[in-house]
């Protein structure tokens, strides 16, 4: 009898809003990092191909793709409640801090250190960043048509800098195509 894959385990309401509230706490520069190490390394609630997944669906509507990916995920697991609990938790901080340091802003932004401090986080924003797509493009499954669709995407955003509408329109037909293309023949 083949082995069954071991199923994820299912966060409780509180689990969830707890989680993506330390993702939002400690996320500077970006959460998305925090939020795929979260929910693949460290709880292990979906695969990489899992999070990609969400990812992809969440990158495809408006808005911040991980509360989007957040809202999703809640949603599949514990419907409206967990989809509100996963963007009250990863908001929660991160507004608070905002406002605190939007005060903080107004009062100390001449001081040199401050802008120094600022200017330092930069480089580590941009890392988590590549360290993220690096871990992505890792877990993609290795076909020609992803391969293609991911220099076509690259190009059109980096290079051409087309807005993120433009480059979904072209990439979301051609990618869907490339993928029928490169499929074997029995597969189709």
């Amino acid at each position: 009898m083949p082995e069954l894959e071991p199923t994820p385990p299912s966060p409780s309401l509180w689990q969830l809003f707890y989680n993506f509230a330390m993702v939002g706490l400690f996320g500077f520069g970006g959460v998305m990092p925090w939020a795929r190490q979260m929910m693949v390394d460290r709880r292990q609630w979906v695969s990489e191909q899992g999070f990609n997944e969400l990812l992809s669906t969440g990158q495809f509507f408006p808005g911040p793709n991980i509360a989007n990916v957040g809202i999703i995920y809640g949603r599949r697991l514990h419907g409206l409640p967990g989809a509100a609990v996963t963007v009250f938790g990863l908001y929660l901080f991160p507004s608070l801090i905002t406002v605190l340091a939007g005060f903080a802003y107004t009062r100390w932004w001449s001081l040199e250190v401050v802008q120094q401090v600022f200017g330092a986080v930069m480089p580590i924003a941009t890392g988590l960043i590549l360290g993220t797509t690096l871990r992505l493009l890792k877990a993609m499954p290795r076909t020609t048509a992803n391969y293609v669709a991911f220099l076509m995407t690259f190009i059109l955003m980096a290079i051409l800098v087309l807005p993120l509408w433009m480059v979904l329109l072209i990439c979301i037909p051609s990618s869907l195509a490339l993928g029928f293309i490169d499929k074997p023949k029995e597969a189709r």
